[in-house]
């Protein structure tokens, strides 16, 4: 009864999930597409379910191709020692690699589906029901579908026992909820690393090559793993009963297996239930307590005909990619053609790994669930290049922008090559040159090149073998520079003097680009000399002026920079801000300009010290004097009048002490002192200069 309700329960919530799965509509994109291998392809692909985005790796893997090679890869060689998805890669120099088979990850590491390793059967299928496998036959034809398996124990006296499975962790039989491991017979072959199996308490009959029983032991395991070359048989009630009364040391028994139906596997790998059948989408009939919500997935699907194999792998729960629930995977896998597809093991197992065209490193193109650390698995998928290496480059890979901004320079080399059968070169073997197609648009210096006007150029690889390859740059114009920066090896100016600039454009992104002065235009104003094309510039006359001005065009951009006769003083204070400038060398002080009453004061003490003038305070008379240039000036506090060489000139607001400074109207002060002062409106800017 409690099953019943349970089973109804589980169909409402599925069929919830299915709906809600479908509620939003689902956009996909394919991002890039890349032939990785003969036959084999690696596409990036962007759904949007419910306006959620999540990024898809998916291989398509065309099985008639005869350099494509597929392998179950056991973790770190055999089942029990497990590895990330990464390090399976590594350990076989895969071309792509992903994870495979649901696993029991409190246990030693099995499979619960069957799975052929190296063109052996390595593991018996769990007895769940729902389950399908993926497998290939030895002449290319992929299928899906649900996997049995049968054997038996033959004593000398041809008594026999029914075999149960072969290197599985102990579960539960689904439906009849017996324990796999209770009078049962269960084979382990030294594909099972582990010492520990099954059931600790079952007893044990150890078996060579030739079938001859060699030790048994009694109500426990043998203390080791199976060695090489030999079989433990672990057996517990009525199965051990079977070995006592038929089998003794030395006796040669029989041990058959197989496993239906009976086709040549060469590959074959365990999964979950069927998320795609004849082309539709299914219901997804096993339990989805744990599997479901909207998260990481792997999955495996096969066209009609079983000539291409799909294997794609989800992210989920990153920052980039949202995850997707099985509907959803299920609806994906058919927008792509897949036939049938099955569910293979995600969440924290999902991961995968790649080479690019050209690379001899793998690249992991989809993160392991919430960015965590791989997850060490059991099994996975392998993807391999079996074509002959040759040192004939058929194409290159190639470092540097696609587009760049005129003015600016970027270096081009060669990253990676390939051959005729897209197995990767390194780079370092082989030699090559470098050309611009318009020296007018583009320069090259060894491999760095230089845009010099908007549009298209070709930069031409050619390899000491005479392989060539073009790459094409946009160059793009200063419509999408949002500043120019100038800088100078020296703001003060002498006449005779000569002088550089150097220009950076900040972009819209706040990104910042040295641009070369070739393709800039350069001007002075105020200041007579003349500009080169490289941003040098010499000054022939200061024509009697403190101040002039570089001016820098780039396109419809400008941009100017103050220069200063070496003799004068600039001082740039800015209302409310303690940073200011003398002669375009940034300094700051502990307090700030202000305007009140429409006058701007200044603290006298910064401006004085930035004249080299001489200052003090007389505090019996509270005024403040100054020397400076034959100059002598008296500022009473609070009084509406200045004294200049003792000569008094009435001003219209008063200096006054606040914050322990000294704040004077800097208009009259600097006027008697012959110094000229400007206000940038739009900066908040006082501008004080000397002659």
């Amino acid at each position: 009864m409690f099953n019943n309700f349970k089973k109804f329960f589980t169909s409402i919530i599925l069929a919830l999930i299915v709906a809600l799965s479908f509620n939003g509509t689902s956009f996909a994109k394919v991002n890039s597409s890349e032939e990785i291998a003969p036959g084999v392809v690696r596409e990036e692909h962007i759904v949007n379910y419910n306006k959620k985005n999540t990024y898809i790796n998916l291989l398509k893997i065309d099985l008639n191709n005869p350099y494509v090679g597929i392998e179950v890869v056991a973790g770190n060689g055999k089942y029990t020692q497990r590895a990330t998805v990464s390090q399976m890669a590594k350990r076989t120099d895969a071309t792509a690699l992903v994870n495979g088979d649901f696993f029991n990850t409190l246990l030693q590491g099995s499979p619960e589906g069957p799975s052929i390793v190296g063109g052996k059967l390595q593991t018996s299928p769990v007895y769940y029901n729902g389950l399908y496998s993926l497998g290939i036959t030895k002449d290319n034809i992929a299928s899906i579908e649900q996997i049995t398996f049968t054997g038996n124990v033959k004593a000398k006296n041809g008594k026999t026992f029914k075999l149960d499975s072969l290197n599985k962790s102990y579960y539960w039989y689904e439906d009849t909820n017996e324990y796999s491991h209770q009078d049962k017979l269960n084979l382990y072959n030294d594909f099972w690393a582990s010492k520990s199996r099954g059931e600790k308490t079952n007893s044990e009959i150890l078996v060579n090559a030739n079938g001859v029983v060699e030790q048994i032991s009694e109500g426990k395991n043998f203390n080791f793993p199976v060695p090489d070359g030999k079989l433990i048989l672990q057996a517990d009630g009525k199965a051990y009963d079977f070995i006592k009364q038929n089998v003794k040391i030395g006796d040669q028994i029989a041990i058959n297996y197989s496993i239906s139906p009976k086709k040549d596997f060469k590959f074959l790998i365990g999964g979950h239930a069927l998320l795609v059948n004849n082309g539709q989408v299914v219901k997804y009939t096993k339990d989805i307590n744990v599997l479901g919500g909207v998260r990481a997935r792997t999955c495996a699907g096969i066209s009609k005909d079983g000539k291409t194999l799909y294997i794609a792998s989800a992210e989920g729960r990153t920052k980039r990619s949202a995850g997707m629930s099985l509907p959803n995977l299920s609806d994906f896998m058919v927008s792509i053609g897949a036939n049938k597809a099955l569910n293979l093991d995600g969440g924290g197992s999902t991961a995968m790994v790649a080479k690019n065209l050209g690379d001899f490193e793998r690249t992991r193109f989809i993160n392991p669930e919430k960015n965590a650390a791989e997850r060490k698995v059991v099994n996975g998928i392998g993807i391999y290049n079996t074509a002959p290496s040759t040192n004939n480059i058929a194409g290159l890979k190639i470092n540097g922008p696609d587009s760049m901004l005129v003015g600016t320079s970027a270096e081009f080399s060669v990253k990676g090559a390939w051959n005729e059968n897209l197995k990767p070169i390194k780079a370092d073997s082989f030699a090559y040159s470098l050309s611009s197609a318009s020296e007018e648009k583009g320069l090259l210096n060894g491999k760095w090149y230089l845009a010099l006007a908007e549009g298209e150029n070709e930069i031409k690889f050619v390899t000491q073998s005479g392989y060539e390859q073009v790459k094409k740059v946009n160059v793009y114009g200063f419509d999408k520079v949002k500043d120019l920066k100038i800088k100078l090896n020296n703001t003060k100016m002498v006449e005779g003097g000569s002088y550089q600039a150097t220009v950076k454009a900040v972009l819209n992104d706040k990104t910042e680009k040295d641009i070369d002065p070739r393709v800039l235009s350069f001007e002075l104003e105020g200041f007579s000399g003349s500009v080169d094309g490289g941003g040098n510039f010499t000054i022939d006359s200061l024509n009697g002026l403190s101040k002039g001005l570089l001016k820098v065009k780039a396109g419809n951009l400008v941009k100017t920079i103050d220069l200063y006769d070496k003799d004068s003083m600039n001082l740039v204070m800015t209302i409310d801000k303690k940073n200011y400038t003398i002669n375009g060398v940034d300094k700051k002080m502990d307090t700030s300009p202000f305007i009140k009453d429409s006058r701007t004061f200044v603290p006298i003490r910064f401006v004085m010290d930035a004249l080299n003038a001489e200052i003090n305070y007389n505090e019996s008379n509270r005024e403040v004097e100054i020397s400076y240039n034959d100059q002598k000036i008296i500022i009473p506090i609070d009084k509406k009048y200045i004294m200049v060489n003792d000569e008094k000139k009435d001003i219209d607001t008063a200096a006054f002490i606040k914050d322990s400074r000294t704040f004077v109207p800097i208009r009259f002060v600097s006027e008697s002192l012959g110094l000229s002062v400007d206000y940038n409106d739009s900066a908040r800017q006082v501008i004080i200069s000397s002659n």
